[in-house]
């Protein structure tokens, strides 16, 4: 009789089941040889609570949503970029406040210059100006200037980071669509990217909000803030923790290793070896 060999556990459902296509890297036997079959990956797969596997659509579409919040959030970093007066003012890494003879003044430090509001005026200063020593400490200025340069690449990479991951999760939402490289590329980008962006806020708040002056000309503190980009920022980091632990407790179905097995056992019948079966060891199976 005809030998007749299909993947476990497949249905008219599985077949009909929508799902995202697998990267093209998959298609290239070394490549997936490399990113999908190894032991590493596999055992990284598997890793999980297969219960959460009953749940895998709501939990990953969840994980999909809190990234597309992410993507959103990381967007008002980069809006501080502009050099457009309100654009400062309302994607600030950075404010400040604080009172001269009975005034108020504020500040607004974004990441390609700072908006200074005191005595009725308003003044949209570029770091390149020569005119940021009059209105702010000189070395204050320099320092936030460096910092904000430096932040650039951070603003920009955050937001480019956070599409891959928003992909991983809907990419793992079905269980046919799911992968062992994608569980470790989800870990692996959330966890660099975590660590990677904390250490840059960290970075620009020693470098500018710490090294500006905590006094006024006239004597009187200045009190200093998180800007709305820096928050949003922060936020977005802290969402990459929970997209980590989501894909560390989600696992690999079984059925994408039954598949890859029952793909070597293929490749194996074309060239004539002999196809072991698992009921009476090595040879054809007949019925």
């Amino acid at each position: 009789n005809d030998l007749r060999l299909r993947p476990k556990h497949s249905n008219q459902h599985e077949e009909r089941q929508m799902y995202s296509p697998h990267p093209p890297c998959c298609q290239i036997p070394a490549c997936k040889k490399c990113s999908e079959t190894n032991q590493f990956c596999v055992k990284l797969g598997s890793c999980g609570i297969r219960k959460l596997e009953d749940y895998r659509a709501r939990i990953m579409l969840f994980a999909a949503l809190l990234s597309f919040g992410g993507i959103v959030l990381n967007t008002i970093p980069v809006v501080a970029i502009s050099e457009d007066r309100e654009a400062r003012k309302a994607a600030a890494w950075v404010i400040a406040e604080s009172t001269v003879n009975g005034t108020d003044s504020n500040f607004w430090f974004g990441l390609s210059g700072v908006v200074v509001q005191q005595f009725g005026e308003t003044q949209n200063i570029d770091w390149g100006n020569a005119q940021c020593d009059e209105s702010i400490d000189e070395s204050g200025c320099e320092e936030c200037r460096d910092a904000s340069e430096s932040a650039y690449s951070t603003a920009i990479m955050g937001l480019i980071t956070s599409i891959p991951q928003f992909l991983t999760d809907i990419q793992r939402s079905t269980p046919r669509g799911d992968l062992n490289c994608q569980k470790f590329f989800g870990i692996a980008t959330g966890t660099i990217g975590f660590f990677s962006t904390l250490y840059s806020i960290g970075t620009y708040l020693g470098s500018c909000r710490d090294n500006l002056p905590t006094e006024n000309i006239a004597g009187e503190d200045i009190e200093y803030g998180l800007g709305p980009a820096l928050l949003c920022l922060i936020v977005a980091t802290f969402l990459k923790v929970i997209d980590v632990i989501i894909h560390i407790l989600v696992p690999v179905p079984l059925r994408n290793e039954d598949k890859d097995n029952v793909d070597l056992d293929v490749d194996e019948a074309k060239i004539g070896a002999p196809v072991a079966s698992k009921r009476g060891g090595a040879g054809s199976i007949t019925s």
